[in-house]
């Protein structure tokens, strides 16, 4: 017998307690063929009733003498038409039926057709069948099941792989991303390069007396480039990298997210020295004792502490988690010899940005008006995953456009639809509407460019993006922190598309669309009350205002008091920066009157249209407002030096 036959024979085998693909298969047509039959013997029933007419027809059809025989059953009416056809009605009872006959003066005796009562629930056998049947299928199921769970358990499988990790391990090709493809966060790049240089060379750690760092934190806002760092590890590294995500350790069943924790460091241990990468580490790593969930996620968690730096040794194992949420992550994770480094990643600088878009338009066209510097200034606070999306939706607005190439009105419009969402040109809008508008952004742009802290405007206009009617765009700075006077500042502009309505149409007319500005501005005058300590009354006090709903013993640690003071403060800051927007807005009534008109007009104004405006128009003159120049704190320190 050769070889091929016998794996054939062998498959087609049966064993005690084990099942083959072969049995599998047949106990597959087996239940199939059941199935079919129910369903045939249903069809055929169906197909002796007939067609289901409305009971109203039927009892019309038996009044007019058009039915020849006449078959009551529990639930059911079959009638013969004299063509030999048949019909079916359903009827709640017997008695039902013949009351709703004799109501129509049809009496049963003087009919010219057959009537018969059958007392047999036809419903209820079919019913009986089915469910005996469908019983005999589920049995057969579960037994298939048991047997098939018999065989895997003798080979390691079935429930027991319920505790197996499902991490990949990247151990011969690797991805082809590398560190020079992670542009921005500088300083989180040589945290992760020098774990990578342990790895590849420890001797020379060893010699000095360093341990390997056990774990690296990786903290950022969405986007900011904490999974394409670990992708840079996995293709710079030179051992096995493992890689998974929180959630993946969770299961229903109790101790299987435990039981995969301890396959992974088991897998990563035998293939030391690895790296194990976990993604979204607060989904298993939450503060323990505080939730309202079962312990069952507790268990996962405690397995990870006991590996990463328990009693038994670990070495060459290196942990690099990611997460958005360190706030609710336990304490016990983050301490030293679990986590031995927190790394953060912020949104970046103006430089940073500039070159997170040269590495994305390496393999895109670019006309030669294209300014990539330029974008990096107009694209404060994007992150790296941010300008990627600017980037390709710019190249399919340029191929929608049919563009040989990109160009920068193509790139300026795929920023906005990223920030602010497509154009909504189709919406219908009223003129009283449109007017509403204008004199609205009109309004934020006139009180921004006369109060001294605020970014000068960049562009003004009216075309609906999203689920803003318009908006009024600011060539904004990076910043690191911000002053009282700035915050301020930005709730009277914040205000000023509300005052501007108040004072053209009326208190009465006032509109929804000051929405998000209330809801922003509500969000700014909190903090300052609340967290910043920028509140005289309150004074230099953090009060916790945004407790994670899981923690049930989190409790409002102020007096009802306090609270009414805040909210007091919290009022007063938005009315009177409200009343701020509306003293600027009613001096310079003409220039607003104008401003709005020319948006009714153009839809779209730059900012250097509106500084003529003001200029032309403006009861007062603005004060004078330049892009601060940014500098690192090594060029700061060098710069000083140099001048002692």
């Amino acid at each position: 017998m050769t070889k091929k036959n016998k794996d054939v024979q062998e498959r087609a085998v049966i064993v005690e307690g084990e099942i083959t693909p072969e049995g599998v298969r047949k106990a597959f047509m087996v239940i199939t063929g059941i199935i079919l039959l129910f369903i045939g013997f249903q069809m055929y029933s169906t197909w002796q009733m007939g067609q289901e007419v409305p009971l109203q027809q039927a009892v019309q059809e038996i009044k007019e003498g058009k039915i020849s025989e006449i078959t009551v059953k529990s639930g059911l009416v079959q009638l013969k038409r004299e063509d030999d056809t048949r019909v079916y009605t359903k009827i709640e009872s017997f008695k039902g039926f013949s009351d709703l006959l004799q109501n129509e003066d049809i009496k049963i005796s003087e009919l010219n057709a057959t009537y018969t009562v059958d007392d047999v629930n036809m419903s209820s056998t079919l019913l009986n069948f089915g469910g005996l049947l469908l019983t005999g299928v589920l049995a057969y199921g579960v037994w298939t099941f048991v047997r098939a769970i018999q065989r895997q358990n003798a080979s390691g499988g079935g429930l027991s792989a319920f505790g197996k990790s499902g991490a990949n391990v990247i151990i011969g090709k690797r991805p082809d991303v590398t560190f020079a493809d992670v542009a921005g966060s500088r300083e989180a790049k040589e945290e992760i390069k020098e774990i990578v240089d342990f790895l590849k060379n420890p001797k020379k750690f060893f010699e000095m007396g360093a341990r390997i760092p056990r774990g690296v934190l990786l903290v950022g806002s969405p986007g900011t480039g904490k999974t394409l760092l670990a992708r840079a590890v996995a293709g710079e590294a030179k051992v096995p990298f493992f890689h998974t995500s929180g959630p993946e350790f969770e299961e229903m069943l109790v101790g299987a997210g435990a039981a995969r924790v301890r396959d992974l460091f088991k897998r990563a241990k035998n293939l030391s020295p690895s790296i194990i990468f976990i993604d979204e580490i607060d989904a298993v790593a939450r503060r323990r004792g505080m939730d309202y969930k079962s312990s069952h996620s507790e268990q996962t968690l405690n397995q990870i502490l006991v590996e990463m730096d328990g009693f038994e040794k670990r070495d060459a194992v290196i942990v690099i988690a990611a997460t958005n949420r360190p706030d609710v992550l336990d304490p016990a994770i983050l301490r030293p010899g679990r986590f031995d480094r927190n790394v953060r990643l912020g949104l970046p600088d103006v430089t940073e940005r500039s070159e997170i878009l040269g590495i994305h338009a390496k393999n895109k066209k670019f006309s030669d008006n294209v300014d990539l510097y330029k974008i990096a200034q107009f694209t404060v606070g994007f992150s790296g995953a941010d300008l990627e999306n600017v980037l390709n939706e710019a190249a399919i607005l340029a191929v929608r456009g049919g563009k040989p190439s990109i160009d920068q009105e193509d790139i300026q419009e795929a920023t906005l639809k990223v920030s602010m969402g497509p154009r909504r040109g189709s919406l219908m809008m009223t003129e009283e509407d449109l007017r509403i508008t204008a004199y609205h952004e009109a309004g934020h742009a006139i009180v921004a460019t006369y109060l001294p802290d605020v970014d000068p405007v960049k562009a003004i206009t009216i075309v609906p993006r999203g689920v803003s009617l318009g908006m009024t765009v600011h060539d904004e700075n990076d910043r690191v922190s911000m002053s009282k006077k700035q915050m301020v500042e930005q709730l009277a502009v914040f205000a000023a598309g509300r005052a501007a309505e108040e004072l053209v149409f009326g208190k009465d007319y006032i509109t929804t669309g000051a929405s998000n500005d209330v809801e922003r501005a509500s969000k700014i005058a909190a903090m300052m009350v609340k967290t910043v300590g920028m509140s005289d009354d309150i004074g230099f006090v953090q009060f916790d205002k945004d407790e994670d709903f899981e923690l049930l013993s989190s409790k409002i640690k102020y007096s009802q008091k306090t609270a009414e003071i805040m909210d007091k403060e919290v009022s007063l800051l938005m009315n009177t920066q409200y009343a701020v927007a509306a003293k600027i807005l009613k001096r310079e009534k003409k220039l607003l009157d104008t401003l709005a008109d020319e948006l009714l007009k153009q839809e779209t104004l730059s900012g250097e249209r509106l500084f003529e405006l003001v200029k032309e128009l403006g009861k007062e003159t603005p004060p004078n407002k330049e892009k601060k120049k940014l500098l690192s704190v090594a060029e700061w320190i060098k710069s000083k030096q140099s001048d002692t």
